[in-house]
């Protein structure tokens, strides 16, 4: 077998071969300043952040839940008192705060830059 592709085969197994990684978290008061990295079981293959915003009173009370899920489909549904919101993703350590870079996509083109680099 050819070295270059010998070498984006060992990369590319390197890259889709291990656990997902998922921020986690339970704040029923604010944001999640202090998550957690956790590694997702069997079975869970996305990241899940779900937030509630509700007005109590004069006071807008915000809950925020990050961690791994076996299933998730984003939605956003107004209740009573305010709403619900899921986002999902599959990518390591997705669910963090908006704004935050997210290393995977670059993991995911290392096979095909080392490729072309042998090339």
């Amino acid at each position: 077998m050819d070295l270059k592709i010998s070498v984006f085969l060992l990369f590319l197994l390197f890259t889709a071969g291990h656990s997902l990684s998922c921020y986690k978290c339970t704040n029923l008061l604010g944001s999640c300043a202090d998550q957690k990295v956790e590694t997702c079981p069997s079975g869970s293959y996305k990241c899940s952040t779900v937030t509630t915003v509700m007005q109590v009173g004069s006071a807008k009370v915000t809950t925020t839940i990050k961690g791994c899920a076996s299933d998730c489909k984003p939605v956003t549904t107004q209740i009573i008192s305010g709403t619900v919101s899921a986002q999902c993703c599959d990518s390591e350590l997705c669910n963090a705060a908006d704004g935050t870079c997210k290393g995977s996509f670059l993991l995911l083109l290392s096979p095909l830059f080392f490729y072309f680099l042998f090339q």
